[in-house]
């Protein structure tokens, strides 16, 4: 169901040319054809059809916002949303004066008034629209996407505020006024509380009769609805404009489950696929291209150039002097461009309130859909641009870090299950060494559901905080974090920061790689569980797009935990399969790293042909294979807990037996990930293979056939466009 709904979003600007394919501007023009499909009384039935489709659209919209992303947005959102209020619409007010004063005859046959209506509507932005594009993008959980949606959200605050109060107010300005518009202005009031007051309880009610877990029932829903179309019907009769009512019902709706997020599975297929064609015929319907003169066209789309320019400088000026990338600050302008479904809706109230005339409307529907057409394009290819810019001037992986810095490892898991062994891997890594330390970075993912909007969240603690137990899940996290810390609290070589990452699950990979490239990383480890479908595609996506090496840990149950075990008392044995290539040099400068640690015994299995010589065919990598074993010797001669076998494995079925007869001799087992496919020890183990991403001895590994109990971290050293070769040289 998901699904359908993306998909009809992505397809909203696709059907609006259909809409007005099917108004005046082509078939309209055939009165014969028009009459046998739509009939004079269908329209009104289309066009009521699409006012219930735009308020339940609104609702569920509405529904999903977080206002508490204004809070987590921090100073610069607060200044760019008054800008992006302000800025525009002074604009908009001086060009429609200035055109009034000096174009003679009418635009698109507006008034002065009308005129001002229209620009000051075009200069409005509204944060649903961006949240659609943003999820049709997958830059929910991006930085110019966080930054995108708290600004607009801010702005539409100031918006709404100044509309209401205008609302409210306005009676008592009029030259006329009199007692007799108290009631009506009282009235706005008390709708606005009483919905606060009376629907937010039943809304608890709700919450509190819905089972954790289960979704709505069906008596619940239609409560929902009954309310919905109440509060509708009465921000109609009061004076206000229809879409009001469910605009304030969605902010006092719960953002918890089921609600918020819930309803759009819910209420969101029959919205977005039942109702919207009406919606579509009924826009397109008033869209008349035949009664544009280019005149108006180039006037008005002037005024739309100017006041997008007005929108675009009032986020990237407050965001370049708050040191934002220009790169995030043009996204984010042009996003503040895009318009909507919502932006369309205000321009028919405007149509139906006789506000702006009938071809001004259709310049602004016609206008809407090329410009977000163009902008939501440039912002697509600005954003890949962006992500491709991110160069990485030195090499961050294990193997070629420079002893006297910090090692920085970030840390990511799906499963709160695998953070044990993370901390394991960790405390094996942590080096009590004055000349090495260690900075980590902790990220818990979370799936999208609980917030409406995604969320980067740092956790702050010291010392002296208490680590007791506790049944959220982000306090287990940060406090097993904590402890980790306070076991090495006397190495004032260790640092640990821990943050929670809320995003959809197609797109969580971005926050461990941007947080990885601002902390500038040498190595990513992504804990998984079970190997779910999410947790693969973690895996795949953060591979694909690390800035630094990636290792994955497969938890098999038998790494042991350092807090309720003395390191004095405890044997870890290790082993790293080294075949050739890269991730295998990576792996083997990952275990030597380990072998400071006391408790650690390393047995290093070497595969080689015949005659002892490596199976690898491009003679570079040999070079380098060679250099990076006779490095592990030296950096090795002295440590009595490190071992190096060289074997012999001819074919696929050598390495399936010695794996099978070694690999339960250990507690975790160390490789390399991507290997030249020319190597007839691996041919045909990735026929069979069920988790790609560990490669194919890793995948091995982990395989019912074996029934190894060995946890597996699997490699891959940093992916660059610089060839190893001239770094090392």
């Amino acid at each position: 169901m998901e699904q359908t709904i993306l998909f009809a979003r992505h397809g909203l600007d696709q059907a609006r040319p259909a809409g007005i394919f099917l108004g005046p501007s082509a078939l309209g023009q055939n009165i014969d054809l028009i009459k046998k499909l739509f009939s004079t009384r269908s329209f009104f039935i289309i066009e009521s059809l699409e006012a219930i489709s735009f308020m339940f659209i609104s609702y569920i919209s509405t529904a999903q916002v977080d206002v508490g992303v204004i809070k987590r947005g921090g100073k610069l959102a607060v200044i760019n949303g008054l800008s992006l209020f302000l800025f525009p619409y002074v604009v908009a007010t001086i060009a429609s004066t200035v055109i009034t004063s000096n174009i003679r005859g009418s635009v698109a046959k507006t008034t002065p008034a009308q005129l001002h209506d229209l620009l000051t509507n075009e200069s409005i932005v509204y944060f649903q629209v961006a949240y659609s594009v943003l999820s049709n993008l997958k830059m929910l959980n991006s930085e110019p996407g966080r930054l995108a949606l708290s600004s607009i959200l801010v702005a539409n605050c100031f918006g709404w505020g100044y509309f209401l109060i205008l609302m409210t107010f306005n009676s008592f300005l009029h030259p006329k006024y009199s007692k007799a518009t108290y009631l009506p202005t009282f009235t706005k009031v008390l709708l606005i509380v009483g919905i606060v007051v009376v629907c937010r309880p039943i809304f608890k009610w709700l919450v509190k009769r819905t089972h954790e877990g289960k979704k709505l029932k069906s008596l619940h829903l239609c409560i929902i609805c009954i309310m919905l179309c109440t509060v509708t019907f009465l921000s109609q009769a009061v004076g206000f404009p229809y879409v009001v009512g469910s605009v304030v019902l969605g902010l006092v709706t719960p953002k918890t489950p089921p609600l918020g997020a819930g309803l759009t599975d819910k209420i969101g297929c029959f919205c977005w696929v039942v109702l919207m064609p009406c919606y579509v015929i009924g826009i397109g319907n008033k869209v008349d291209c035949f009664a544009f003169t280019g005149r108006d066209v180039i006037t008005l789309e002037l005024l739309f150039f100017t006041i997008s320019a007005a929108k675009f400088a009032s986020i990237v000026v407050p965001s370049l002097y708050f040191k934002v990338p220009l790169s995030h600050a043009a996204i984010v302008g042009f996003i503040v461009c895009i318009q909507g479904i919502y932006d369309v809706q205000i321009f028919k109230q405007l149509l139906n309130y006789k506000n702006i005339s009938q071809e001004a409307f259709g310049i602004m529907v016609v206008s809407a859909m090329v410009h977000s057409i163009i902008f939501t394009a440039i912002v697509k290819n600005l954003y890949g641009w962006a992500q491709r810019k991110h160069i990485i001037y030195r090499r961050q992986t294990i193997q070629h870090y420079e002893p006297n810095n910090p090692l920085k490892i970030l840390t990511s898991f799906y499963q709160h299950e695998t953070v044990t062994s993370i901390l394991t891997i960790l405390e094996l890594s942590s080096c009590p060494s004055s000349a090495s330390s260690l900075s980590v970075v902790s990220v818990n993912l979370e799936e999208l559901e609980h917030h409406n909007v995604p969320l980067l969240i740092q956790h702050q603690f010291d010392h002296k905080e208490d680590t007791s137990v506790s049944s959220n899940r982000r306090d287990q996290v940060s406090n097993a974090f904590k402890n980790f810390l306070k076991r090495h609290v006397l190495q004032e070589n260790i640092s640990v920061e821990c943050y929670t990452a809320v995003a959809p699950s197609k797109t969580m990979h971005e926050d461990v790689c941007a947080l990885a490239f601002d902390k500038e990383t040498d190595l990513i480890i992504i804990g998984i569980d079970e190997g779910t479908a999410a947790e693969r595609r973690l895996c795949r996506n953060v591979l694909n797009g690390s800035p630094c090496s990636v290792a994955i840990l497969m938890d098999q149950g038998l790494l042991p935990d350092f807090k309720n075990t003395k390191n004095s008392s405890m044997t870890i044995n290790v082993c790293s399969i080294f075949l050739g290539g890269a991730d295998d040099r990576e792996t083997l400068a990952f275990a030597v790293r380990m072998t400071n640690h006391p408790c650690l015994n390393l047995n290093v299995l070497m595969l080689v042909e015949g005659k002892y010589v490596s199976q690898l065919n491009d003679v570079i990598e040999r070079r380098h294979d060679f250099k990076a074993i006779e490095k592990f010797r030296q950096d090795t001669m002295n440590k009595h807990n490190v071992f190096l076998q060289e074997v012999m494995i001819k074919e696929a079925s050598d390495l399936v037996t010695l794996l099978r007869e070694e690999g339960n001799n250990y507690d975790l087992i160390m490789v390399g990930i991507r290997h030249e496919e020319s190597f007839e020890v691996l041919q045909g183990l990735s026929v069979w293979s069920e988790n790609e991403e560990l490669g194919e001895i890793g995948d091995l590994l982990v395989s019912r056939d074996l029934k190894l109990t060995a946890s597996v971290l699997a490699v891959q050293q940093q992916l660059s466009s610089v060839t190893e070769g001239s770094l090392m040289a």
